[in-house]
């Protein structure tokens, strides 16, 4: 894909479902999870004035009133403001006992 640059306080994001598992493993596909009020996108670029944010980076934001769904080269991609986005997902460490 071509890359597209933010601008100003905009986040360019790749919205994806994540991967819903039951306590047995077993996976519940896109279709069958409830429609919940929140997504989860993939940071593909910053605009100059976002602090926090980085390419990269696992966001999540409100389904139904966050930013503005755009085509690009056959991609659905999301372009939104920094102050719709409700947090960064975080890899969570292992923390041993030593």
């Amino acid at each position: 894909m071509t890359p597209i640059q933010a601008i100003k306080d905009k986040v360019i994001v790749q919205p994806y479902a994540p991967e819903e598992k039951t306590e047995g493993g077993i996976i519940i596909p896109e279709s069958a999870q409830k429609q919940l009020p929140q997504e989860y996108a993939k940071v593909l670029s910053v605009g100059e004035d976002v602090k926090g944010i980085n390419e990269g980076d696992t966001v999540v934001y409100h389904a139904h009133r966050g930013g503005q769904t755009i085509l690009h080269e056959r991609n659905i991609l999301k372009v939104i403001m920094t102050d719709e986005i409700y947090g960064i997902i975080k890899e969570q460490v292992a923390i041993s006992k030593t």
